[in-house]
Protein backbone atom coordinates (compact mmCIF):
# COMPACT_ATOMS: atom_id res chain seq x y z
CA UNK A 1 0.00 0.00 0.00
CA UNK A 2 2.98 2.50 0.55
CA UNK A 3 4.37 1.66 -3.03
CA UNK A 4 0.98 2.21 -4.53
CA UNK A 5 0.23 5.51 -2.07
CA UNK A 6 3.54 6.71 -3.40
CA UNK A 7 2.85 5.99 -6.98
CA UNK A 8 -0.55 8.30 -6.27
CA UNK A 9 1.49 11.11 -4.52
CA UNK A 10 4.11 11.13 -7.07
CA UNK A 11 1.93 11.85 -9.89
CA UNK A 12 0.52 15.39 -9.69
CA UNK A 13 -3.09 16.17 -9.51
CA UNK A 14 -4.47 19.24 -9.12
CA UNK A 15 -8.03 19.88 -9.76
CA UNK A 16 -8.43 19.76 -13.70
CA UNK A 17 -5.23 18.25 -14.38
CA UNK A 18 -5.96 14.41 -13.40
CA UNK A 19 -5.10 13.52 -16.76
CA UNK A 20 -2.09 11.63 -15.36
CA UNK A 21 -3.20 10.09 -12.10
CA UNK A 22 -6.35 9.07 -14.12
CA UNK A 23 -4.08 7.04 -16.45
CA UNK A 24 -1.78 5.49 -13.46
CA UNK A 25 -5.53 4.64 -11.49
CA UNK A 26 -6.85 2.55 -14.71
CA UNK A 27 -3.48 0.91 -15.42
CA UNK A 28 -3.47 -0.36 -11.28
CA UNK A 29 -7.15 -1.12 -11.57
CA UNK A 30 -6.49 -3.18 -15.20
CA UNK A 31 -3.67 -4.91 -14.18
CA UNK A 32 -5.02 -6.35 -11.26
CA UNK A 33 -7.73 -8.15 -13.55
CA UNK A 34 -10.70 -5.43 -13.22
CA UNK A 35 -12.77 -4.10 -16.07
CA UNK A 36 -12.34 -0.38 -16.35
CA UNK A 37 -14.18 2.07 -17.01
CA UNK A 38 -13.21 6.17 -17.73
CA UNK A 39 -15.08 9.37 -18.49
CA UNK A 40 -13.32 12.17 -18.59
CA UNK A 41 -10.94 11.72 -15.85
CA UNK A 42 -13.64 9.67 -13.83
CA UNK A 43 -12.42 5.80 -13.45
CA UNK A 44 -14.59 3.24 -12.35
CA UNK A 45 -14.86 -0.31 -11.84
CA UNK A 46 -17.23 -3.26 -10.13
CA UNK A 47 -16.35 -5.93 -8.37
CA UNK A 48 -19.78 -8.67 -7.32
CA UNK A 49 -21.21 -11.77 -7.62
CA UNK A 50 -24.98 -9.93 -7.62
CA UNK A 51 -26.07 -6.89 -9.45
CA UNK A 52 -28.24 -6.03 -6.38
CA UNK A 53 -27.68 -4.41 -4.02
CA UNK A 54 -24.89 -1.86 -5.01
CA UNK A 55 -22.78 -0.14 -2.67
CA UNK A 56 -20.31 2.73 -4.65
CA UNK A 57 -17.44 3.23 -3.00
CA UNK A 58 -16.18 7.02 -3.66
CA UNK A 59 -12.74 8.64 -3.59
CA UNK A 60 -10.85 11.49 -5.18
CA UNK A 61 -8.17 11.64 -7.08
CA UNK A 62 -7.17 15.10 -7.55
CA UNK A 63 -5.31 17.58 -4.99
CA UNK A 64 -5.48 21.66 -4.02
CA UNK A 65 -1.98 23.08 -4.94
CA UNK A 66 1.00 23.36 -2.21
CA UNK A 67 0.67 26.29 0.19
CA UNK A 68 3.62 28.28 1.48
CA UNK A 69 5.78 25.93 4.33
CA UNK A 70 6.57 22.85 2.72
CA UNK A 71 10.04 21.74 3.91
CA UNK A 72 10.28 19.54 0.70
CA UNK A 73 8.98 18.53 -2.50
CA UNK A 74 5.43 18.33 -2.02
CA UNK A 75 4.78 15.25 -4.86
CA UNK A 76 7.89 13.22 -3.05
CA UNK A 77 6.87 10.91 -0.80
CA UNK A 78 8.82 10.86 2.42
CA UNK A 79 8.88 8.60 5.27
CA UNK A 80 9.68 10.90 8.22
CA UNK A 81 9.13 9.84 11.98
CA UNK A 82 6.55 7.37 11.24
CA UNK A 83 4.52 9.85 8.64
CA UNK A 84 4.15 9.32 4.76
CA UNK A 85 4.51 12.91 3.84
CA UNK A 86 3.32 13.98 0.34
CA UNK A 87 0.87 16.39 -1.18
CA UNK A 88 -2.62 14.72 -1.08
CA UNK A 89 -0.99 11.43 1.07
CA UNK A 90 -3.94 12.62 3.58
CA UNK A 91 -6.72 14.24 1.07
CA UNK A 92 -7.51 11.77 0.04
CA UNK A 93 -4.82 9.43 -1.78
CA UNK A 94 -4.61 7.75 1.36
CA UNK A 95 -8.40 6.60 1.33
CA UNK A 96 -7.90 5.57 -2.78
CA UNK A 97 -5.74 3.63 -1.51
CA UNK A 98 -7.16 1.82 0.95
CA UNK A 99 -10.41 1.64 -1.03
CA UNK A 100 -8.28 -0.30 -3.95
CA UNK A 101 -7.10 -2.36 -1.61
CA UNK A 102 -10.45 -3.26 -0.36
CA UNK A 103 -11.50 -4.07 -3.23
CA UNK A 104 -8.71 -5.98 -4.17
CA UNK A 105 -9.58 -8.11 -1.13
CA UNK A 106 -13.11 -8.44 -2.02
CA UNK A 107 -11.91 -9.60 -5.82
CA UNK A 108 -9.50 -12.31 -3.95
CA UNK A 109 -12.46 -13.80 -1.83
CA UNK A 110 -14.46 -14.18 -4.91
CA UNK A 111 -11.79 -15.52 -6.64
CA UNK A 112 -11.51 -18.40 -4.36
CA UNK A 113 -15.24 -18.75 -3.87
CA UNK A 114 -16.73 -16.42 -1.29
CA UNK A 115 -19.82 -15.37 -1.36
CA UNK A 116 -20.45 -11.42 -1.32
CA UNK A 117 -24.31 -10.60 -2.18
CA UNK A 118 -24.00 -7.75 -4.57
CA UNK A 119 -22.08 -5.29 -6.32
CA UNK A 120 -19.08 -2.98 -5.28
CA UNK A 121 -18.72 0.01 -7.37
CA UNK A 122 -15.36 1.96 -7.01
CA UNK A 123 -15.54 5.32 -8.75
CA UNK A 124 -11.94 7.39 -8.42
CA UNK A 125 -12.95 10.93 -9.40
CA UNK A 126 -11.64 14.08 -10.55
CA UNK A 127 -12.25 17.74 -9.56
CA UNK A 128 -13.68 17.61 -5.73
CA UNK A 129 -11.91 20.37 -4.45
CA UNK A 130 -13.62 22.49 -6.84
CA UNK A 131 -16.85 20.71 -7.43
CA UNK A 132 -16.53 20.38 -11.26
CA UNK A 133 -16.48 17.75 -13.70
CA UNK A 134 -16.09 14.70 -11.13
CA UNK A 135 -18.69 12.29 -9.47
CA UNK A 136 -21.71 14.39 -10.16
CA UNK A 137 -21.10 13.72 -13.67
CA UNK A 138 -20.92 10.66 -14.07
CA UNK A 139 -23.31 9.38 -11.48
CA UNK A 140 -25.72 8.45 -13.85
CA UNK A 141 -23.33 6.42 -15.20
CA UNK A 142 -22.41 4.01 -12.44
CA UNK A 143 -26.04 1.96 -12.38
CA UNK A 144 -28.83 2.35 -9.33
CA UNK A 145 -27.22 3.03 -6.43
CA UNK A 146 -28.48 1.38 -3.01
CA UNK A 147 -25.89 2.85 -0.85
CA UNK A 148 -22.50 5.07 -0.69
CA UNK A 149 -19.34 5.40 1.25
CA UNK A 150 -16.88 8.76 0.31
CA UNK A 151 -13.28 8.14 1.55
CA UNK A 152 -12.41 11.24 2.95
CA UNK A 153 -9.94 11.68 5.75
CA UNK A 154 -12.17 11.37 9.23
CA UNK A 155 -9.98 9.38 11.18
CA UNK A 156 -12.18 6.50 10.69
CA UNK A 157 -15.10 8.43 12.59
CA UNK A 158 -18.45 7.63 10.33
CA UNK A 159 -19.48 10.80 8.91
CA UNK A 160 -23.62 10.12 8.49
CA UNK A 161 -24.61 13.97 8.04
CA UNK A 162 -23.15 16.54 5.99
CA UNK A 163 -23.65 20.40 5.97
CA UNK A 164 -25.05 21.82 3.01
CA UNK A 165 -23.78 25.70 1.56
CA UNK A 166 -25.96 28.11 0.61
CA UNK A 167 -24.70 31.77 -0.83
CA UNK A 168 -27.16 34.17 -0.28
CA UNK A 169 -25.83 38.07 -2.31
CA UNK A 170 -28.01 40.77 -0.22
CA UNK A 171 -28.20 43.70 -1.89
CA UNK A 172 -29.66 47.24 0.12
CA UNK A 173 -31.37 49.79 -2.09
CA UNK A 174 -31.06 53.53 -1.28
CA UNK A 175 -31.00 56.92 -2.58
CA UNK A 176 -28.08 59.06 -3.76
CA UNK A 177 -27.70 62.35 -2.00
CA UNK A 178 -25.31 65.03 -0.28
CA UNK A 179 -24.31 64.73 2.86
CA UNK A 180 -24.50 68.71 3.87
CA UNK A 181 -27.80 68.69 2.42
CA UNK A 182 -29.10 65.26 4.21
CA UNK A 183 -29.92 65.01 7.61
CA UNK A 184 -29.23 61.03 8.75
CA UNK A 185 -32.99 60.42 9.97
CA UNK A 186 -33.85 61.36 6.37
CA UNK A 187 -31.28 60.34 4.12
CA UNK A 188 -32.24 56.50 2.40
CA UNK A 189 -28.61 55.29 3.26
CA UNK A 190 -27.59 51.85 1.73
CA UNK A 191 -25.11 51.12 3.83
CA UNK A 192 -27.34 51.51 6.83
CA UNK A 193 -29.75 49.21 5.33
CA UNK A 194 -27.20 46.76 5.19
CA UNK A 195 -25.98 47.56 8.64
CA UNK A 196 -29.78 46.83 9.59
CA UNK A 197 -29.99 43.47 8.23
CA UNK A 198 -26.64 42.34 9.57
CA UNK A 199 -27.91 43.19 13.07
CA UNK A 200 -31.20 41.05 12.90
CA UNK A 201 -29.42 38.24 11.96
CA UNK A 202 -28.39 37.59 15.10
CA UNK A 203 -32.02 37.74 16.10
CA UNK A 204 -32.95 35.12 13.24
CA UNK A 205 -34.09 31.96 14.04
CA UNK A 206 -32.02 29.51 12.28
CA UNK A 207 -34.03 26.42 12.93
CA UNK A 208 -33.82 23.46 15.28
CA UNK A 209 -30.92 21.89 15.92
CA UNK A 210 -29.72 19.06 14.29
CA UNK A 211 -28.39 15.84 16.02
CA UNK A 212 -25.09 15.30 14.57
CA UNK A 213 -24.55 19.11 12.61
CA UNK A 214 -26.60 21.14 15.58
CA UNK A 215 -27.69 24.63 13.88
CA UNK A 216 -27.41 26.24 10.72
CA UNK A 217 -25.34 29.28 11.00
CA UNK A 218 -24.25 32.05 8.84
CA UNK A 219 -21.42 34.68 8.51
CA UNK A 220 -21.27 37.60 6.57
CA UNK A 221 -18.35 37.37 4.47
CA UNK A 222 -17.87 40.65 2.08
CA UNK A 223 -19.19 43.64 1.76
CA UNK A 224 -19.07 46.73 -1.13
CA UNK A 225 -21.00 49.92 -0.58
CA UNK A 226 -20.64 53.62 -1.60
CA UNK A 227 -19.23 55.83 -4.80
CA UNK A 228 -17.46 58.28 -3.03
CA UNK A 229 -16.60 60.10 0.56
CA UNK A 230 -19.54 63.01 -0.44
CA UNK A 231 -22.05 60.64 -1.55
CA UNK A 232 -24.83 59.17 0.55
CA UNK A 233 -25.26 55.41 -1.04
CA UNK A 234 -28.03 54.67 -2.87
CA UNK A 235 -26.70 50.56 -3.37
CA UNK A 236 -24.71 48.61 -0.50
CA UNK A 237 -24.13 44.07 -1.34
CA UNK A 238 -23.16 41.86 1.18
CA UNK A 239 -22.90 38.08 1.10
CA UNK A 240 -24.34 35.53 3.09
CA UNK A 241 -22.37 32.44 3.54
CA UNK A 242 -24.71 29.90 5.34
CA UNK A 243 -24.40 26.64 6.41
CA UNK A 244 -27.26 24.84 6.67
CA UNK A 245 -28.42 21.31 8.19
CA UNK A 246 -31.13 18.56 6.53
CA UNK A 247 -33.82 19.84 8.54
CA UNK A 248 -34.57 22.81 6.21
CA UNK A 249 -33.95 22.82 2.22
CA UNK A 250 -32.33 26.25 1.31
CA UNK A 251 -35.77 27.39 -0.84
CA UNK A 252 -37.47 27.59 2.57
CA UNK A 253 -34.43 29.02 4.38
CA UNK A 254 -34.43 31.81 1.81
CA UNK A 255 -37.86 32.93 1.78
CA UNK A 256 -37.73 33.03 5.93
CA UNK A 257 -34.85 35.22 5.18
CA UNK A 258 -36.01 37.37 2.60
CA UNK A 259 -39.59 37.90 5.20
CA UNK A 260 -37.34 39.41 8.23
CA UNK A 261 -34.57 41.60 5.88
CA UNK A 262 -35.27 44.47 3.88
CA UNK A 263 -32.02 44.08 1.38
CA UNK A 264 -32.92 41.76 -1.71
CA UNK A 265 -31.62 38.52 -1.85
CA UNK A 266 -30.38 36.67 -4.97
CA UNK A 267 -29.31 33.69 -4.59
CA UNK A 268 -25.74 32.84 -5.44
CA UNK A 269 -25.36 29.18 -4.67
CA UNK A 270 -27.77 26.97 -3.39
CA UNK A 271 -26.91 23.20 -5.05
CA UNK A 272 -24.46 21.71 -2.13
CA UNK A 273 -27.44 20.75 0.11
CA UNK A 274 -26.87 18.99 3.39
CA UNK A 275 -26.67 15.66 3.14
CA UNK A 276 -28.38 13.14 6.40
CA UNK A 277 -28.87 9.57 6.74
CA UNK A 278 -30.75 7.68 8.91
CA UNK A 279 -28.49 6.19 11.86
CA UNK A 280 -30.75 2.79 10.91
CA UNK A 281 -29.99 2.68 7.31
CA UNK A 282 -28.10 -0.40 6.33
CA UNK A 283 -24.88 0.94 5.47
CA UNK A 284 -24.57 2.87 8.87
CA UNK A 285 -25.58 -0.39 10.87
CA UNK A 286 -22.38 -1.92 8.47
CA UNK A 287 -20.18 0.62 9.56
CA UNK A 288 -20.98 0.18 13.18
CA UNK A 289 -21.01 -3.71 12.87
CA UNK A 290 -17.17 -3.29 11.29
CA UNK A 291 -16.46 -0.47 13.86
CA UNK A 292 -17.78 -1.40 16.71
CA UNK A 293 -16.47 2.07 19.13
CA UNK A 294 -16.88 4.14 16.17
CA UNK A 295 -19.74 7.19 17.41
CA UNK A 296 -21.27 8.51 14.23
CA UNK A 297 -20.86 12.11 13.54
CA UNK A 298 -21.54 15.29 11.38
CA UNK A 299 -19.24 16.74 8.84
CA UNK A 300 -18.89 20.30 8.72
CA UNK A 301 -16.73 20.34 5.63
CA UNK A 302 -17.92 19.40 1.96
CA UNK A 303 -17.39 16.42 0.17
CA UNK A 304 -18.56 14.26 -2.95
CA UNK A 305 -21.17 13.31 -0.52
CA UNK A 306 -23.06 15.80 -1.27
CA UNK A 307 -23.77 14.36 -4.80
CA UNK A 308 -25.57 11.21 -2.94
CA UNK A 309 -28.60 13.20 -1.61
CA UNK A 310 -31.44 10.55 -1.72
CA UNK A 311 -28.80 7.52 -1.64
CA UNK A 312 -27.82 6.49 2.19
CA UNK A 313 -24.34 7.39 2.76
CA UNK A 314 -21.28 7.40 4.96
CA UNK A 315 -18.36 9.43 4.61
CA UNK A 316 -15.34 7.84 6.43
CA UNK A 317 -11.39 7.11 5.94
CA UNK A 318 -8.31 6.96 7.45
CA UNK A 319 -6.26 10.11 8.38
CA UNK A 320 -7.16 13.02 10.09
CA UNK A 321 -9.15 15.97 8.25
CA UNK A 322 -7.07 18.81 10.16
CA UNK A 323 -4.03 17.83 8.41
CA UNK A 324 -5.71 18.51 4.74
CA UNK A 325 -4.37 21.75 2.71
CA UNK A 326 -1.49 21.82 5.40
CA UNK A 327 2.40 21.94 4.35
CA UNK A 328 3.96 18.28 5.14
CA UNK A 329 0.63 16.68 4.49
CA UNK A 330 0.93 12.88 6.07
CA UNK A 331 -0.45 9.74 6.90
CA UNK A 332 0.75 6.74 9.21
CA UNK A 333 1.20 3.51 7.52
CA UNK A 334 -0.55 1.98 10.43
CA UNK A 335 -3.69 4.58 9.40
CA UNK A 336 -3.44 3.11 5.68
CA UNK A 337 -3.55 -0.66 7.30
CA UNK A 338 -6.72 0.37 9.35
CA UNK A 339 -8.49 2.03 6.29
CA UNK A 340 -7.82 -0.83 4.04
CA UNK A 341 -8.91 -3.34 7.06
CA UNK A 342 -12.09 -1.42 7.79
CA UNK A 343 -13.48 -0.78 4.39
CA UNK A 344 -13.06 -4.07 3.44
CA UNK A 345 -14.96 -5.06 6.86
CA UNK A 346 -17.73 -2.34 5.89
CA UNK A 347 -18.50 -3.54 2.77
CA UNK A 348 -19.01 -7.46 4.30
CA UNK A 349 -21.08 -6.07 6.67
CA UNK A 350 -23.04 -4.15 4.62
CA UNK A 351 -24.31 -6.60 2.31
CA UNK A 352 -25.00 -9.07 5.54
CA UNK A 353 -27.36 -6.22 6.97
CA UNK A 354 -29.05 -5.53 3.13
CA UNK A 355 -29.92 -8.73 2.98
CA UNK A 356 -31.71 -8.45 6.35
CA UNK A 357 -33.73 -6.15 5.16
CA UNK A 358 -37.52 -6.99 4.53
CA UNK A 359 -37.96 -4.03 1.91
CA UNK A 360 -35.11 -2.73 0.99
CA UNK A 361 -33.97 1.05 2.52
CA UNK A 362 -37.06 0.73 4.75
CA UNK A 363 -35.00 2.13 7.43
CA UNK A 364 -33.54 5.21 5.09
CA UNK A 365 -37.09 6.32 5.00
CA UNK A 366 -37.00 6.44 9.17
CA UNK A 367 -34.01 9.49 8.79
CA UNK A 368 -34.55 11.44 12.21
CA UNK A 369 -34.07 15.07 10.45
CA UNK A 370 -33.21 14.73 7.07
CA UNK A 371 -34.60 15.77 4.14
CA UNK A 372 -33.10 13.19 1.27
CA UNK A 373 -33.74 9.78 3.46
CA UNK A 374 -37.90 11.35 4.10
CA UNK A 375 -38.45 10.73 0.96
CA UNK A 376 -37.09 7.24 0.47
CA UNK A 377 -35.08 5.40 -2.02
CA UNK A 378 -35.16 7.40 -5.80
CA UNK A 379 -32.63 6.61 -8.51
CA UNK A 380 -29.24 8.68 -8.21
CA UNK A 381 -29.00 11.86 -10.11
CA UNK A 382 -26.23 14.76 -10.37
Amino acid sequence: MIERLRQLVETKSLSREEDEIADLVSRMLHDAGLDVQREGNNVWCTVGDRERPRLLLNSHLDTVPPGEGWTADPWTLREVDGRLVGLGANDAKGCVTALIEAVLAIRQRLDAGAALGGTVVLALTAEEENTGAGLGTVLDRLGPLDAGIVGEPTDLTPMIAQRGLLILRCIAGGRSAHPANTPPEVAENAIVTAARDIARLSDFDWGATHTQLGRCHANVTTMTGGVARNVIPDRCEFTLDIRTTPLEDHASLTRRLAAVLESELVVHSDRLVPIGTAPTAAIVRAVSRALPEAVPAGSPAMSDMVFLNGIPAVKIGPGHSPRSHTPNEYIRPEELRAGAAAYEEIIRAYFAEAATEVTPLDHERLAAGSSSDDRGRKEPTA
